[in-house]
């Protein structure tokens, strides 16, 4: 049991905040093994011609040690005066002539005294740090930033011309998202040079970080390095600082909410940045933000995974209308946590999020200001950005929540299967007929499923009142029919009645889903006609072309 947590804990450490405050003793005792592991780990890590520098809280293991070699200089910068006190680390090591404690709340001060002590010695110093401690702050990593600079100063940085040829090298960065395979497979059809490093699901040590991106850089001499949703993107701005140094564009392709993401890095907006929104109606509020070079880039499908077919291969799935999609009742639930609200925010939430539901608006925080101004206040309170930013998904998904289970319910009269989480299960209660089935998995199940069903309904997250997504382009490539609520954006994808079914309003479901049930040619002409205009537009070969094509207009 013990093994196994402890596993858990090193795998994962953007969790051990929370466990560290955990009330269970026996997880307790398993963090504190695990920190003085770390501590003692940071004593041996020694270059002997550098300055041992202990950053960060968790280190007084590792300062003992360190302090028993007499004739070696010992720097330290813990800040954390309450700690400190608690601890009574910096009273006990006090008499030490050879440690030096870096007293100061600003990291650019820290920074230069550091190298200050460089040049009256001579030698570099040689950074040890707990990483996890290292979070709790934003001093130590932006003085480590600062250091790091200053290395890269230092440093001369290879540049060479960009989009000299007829198909740039693309340098994909990204942790893990769905969205990547398809832009590797789709810069493979189209032979185009590209270089994916996965940056993993967890974090990295800053350092670490800046050697595994400069050396990739400077081995593969991209024309511009491209992400989704901005992962890979620190928020302290290293990589920003290095590929301006190597002169390097970065693509960011977001689909989804850029608003929920871009806030925590809106300082690094500047013109070697290019933002790419799968929703039209961000564009204005992403040039607000300082970002220059915006275009809109919807999604689209994948034509070798989404294949057509002959009708049902799997008799199981097989049923008039179906509806895959998440209940937003989990993901509701943990944004409710994660945003800590209280007071008038606690109380009107649902209120809110209704209303947000009802309008136009697209962001809460706009939507506060004019139709909840009382709320704003409490908004503004949050203060951290991670509660913001929950607080403002935990309204949308609420939205999303209700206005999906009202379409959802005029669809229960011709007793569809719907597919997704057991939320469902909590909140469509009725004495109708329906049927649930489990999640199924995107890549091995979906294109085999949706040509099962003559009808798969569709009805947007309210995260893009405009936009359309996935599903309007994935079923018709794999000759499914598919019924979608209207969004004005699919109007420059799709003919609306030629090329996609929609309702405008939920009184129109019922009708249009007996309609279309008992006209099967309708089906079929729509299906073509949908399918054809999707290979030729619509495709993840289309989407890279296209950006290809923005990215060498901006910085060529």
């Amino acid at each position: 049991m013990s093994t196994n947590y402890t596993a858990e804990v090193i795998r994962d450490e953007t969790e051990l905040l929370d466990i560290c405050i955990m009330a269970d003793g026996r997880k307790k005792h398993m963090w504190g093994k695990y920190a003085q592991r770390r501590e003692t780990d940071l004593a041996t890590q020694l270059d002997e011609d550098k300055i041992p520098l202990l950053i960060g809280s968790g280190i007084g293991v590792a300062a003992r040690e360190l302090l028993k070699q007499k004739d070696r200089t010992l720097l330290i910068l813990d800040c954390e005066t309450e700690i400190l006190a608690a601890s009574g680390l910096k009273e006990e090591l006090r008499a030490h002539s050879n440690l030096v404690w870096i007293n100061t709340s600003s990291p650019r001060n820290a920074a230069k005294h550091i190298m200050e002590l460089e040049s009256n010695s001579g030698k570099k110093v040689q950074l040890l740090k707990n990483p996890f401690y290292l979070r709790l702050s934003q001093f130590y990593l932006q003085t480590e930033k600062l250091l790091i600079e200053r290395e890269s100063k230092e440093v001369e940085f290879p540049v060479w011309p960009k989009f000299q040829n007829e198909k740039p090298r693309i340098l994909l960065l990204t942790s893990q998202y769905f969205l990547m395979g398809e832009i590797v497979a789709a810069c493979q059809r189209q032979g185009v040079p590209h270089m994916f490093i996965n940056m993993d699901a967890k974090e990295m040590e800053l350092e670490q970080f800046v050697t595994r991106i400069s050396a990739a850089i400077d081995t593969f001499r991209p024309d511009f390095v491209l992400t989704v949703n901005h992962l890979g993107v620190d928020q302290e701005g290293v990589l920003n600082t290095l590929l301006h140094k190597f002169q390097l564009p970065l693509a960011s392709w977001f689909v989804d909410n850029p608003l929920l993401i871009l806030p925590l890095y809106q300082a690094q907006a500047n013109e070697d940045t290019t933002i790419f929104t799968w929703d039209a109606d961000r564009m204005d509020s992403l040039r607000e933000m300082g970002f220059s070079n915006i275009f809109h880039l919807p999604l689209g499908t994948d034509q070798t995974r989404f294949l057509p077919s002959k009708g049902c291969t799997e008799s199981k799935w097989a049923r008039d209308i179906s509806f895959v999609g998440n209940s937003m009742v989990h993901k509701t639930a943990k944004r409710f946590t994660a945003s800590k609200i209280s007071g008038l925010l606690a109380e009107k939430w649902k209120e809110l999020a209704h209303a947000f539901g009802q309008g136009s608006e697209h962001s809460v925080v706009n939507f506060l200001k004019t139709d909840f101004p009382e709320l704003y206040p409490e908004y503004e309170n949050l203060v951290i950005p991670h509660r913001k930013l929950a607080f403002e998904t935990l309204i949308i998904w609420q939205a999303t929540l209700e206005y999906r289970l009202s379409c959802v319910q005029k669809t229960l009269d011709f007793n569809p299967l719907i597919v997704g989480d057991d939320g469902w299960k909590q909140i469509l209660k009725s004495n109708r007929a329906w049927e649930y089935h489990h999640e199924l998995s995107y890549y091995d199940d979906l294109p085999r499923f949706y040509p099962c069903s003559k009808i798969n309904f569709n009805c947007t997250s309210q995260q893009m009142k405009g936009a359309v997504n996935q599903r309007v382009f994935d079923v018709p490539a794999c000759n499914g029919f598919i019924l979608t609520d209207h969004r004005y954006q699919m109007e420059k994808l799709f003919e609306p009645g030629k090329e996609i079914a929609v309702y405008n309003s939920l009184a129109e479901i019922p009708q249009l889903v007996d309609k279309y049930l008992n006209d099967e040619s309708a089906r079929k002409r729509i299906i073509k006609a949908a399918r054809k205009r999707i290979l030729n537009e619509h495709t993840y070969d289309c989407r890279i072309k296209t950006l290809i094509k923005c990215m060498r207009q901006v910085h060529q």
